[in-house]
């Protein structure tokens, strides 16, 4: 099985609301074939900008610590946490498959939130 840097993308031009297809985007599938950190984490820095953007629209029952409202909050300040920390480092990952996962991952995230309205 190859590498499918385009499902990735198209996956995130859907949870971005933008075209698919658009070249030159910053979730551009040649990122996750470069594997350069710092271009991942501008992704994973816009992904946790997005998902708290989204997410904002969402009325929960509970707010307390524990609650699918925190537990989200805590996804999006870890999520910006290691985009901050992968821009640190100097190896690349190219065409590596935990971004195959995180595309199949980003899938069901958007399938909740359209499901939730948000």
């Amino acid at each position: 099985m190859s590498f499918d840097a385009v499902m990735i993308e198209h996956t995130l031009a859907r949870f971005f609301g933008k075209q698919i297809g658009d070249r030159g985007e910053f979730y551009d599938a040649d990122s996750f074939r470069n594997g350069k950190p710092e271009e991942l984490s501008i992704i994973v820095r816009h992904v946790a900008d997005k998902l708290e953007q989204r997410v904002a629209s969402i009325q929960f029952a509970d707010e307390s610590p524990g609650t699918a409202r925190a537990q989200v909050q805590g996804c999006v300040s870890r999520l910006r946490l290691l985009a901050d920390r992968m821009k640190e480092r100097k190896q690349d990952e190219r065409e590596d498959y935990h971004w195959e996962l995180f595309g199949a991952l980003m899938m069901a995230i958007i399938g909740l939130l359209e499901q939730l309205g948000a």
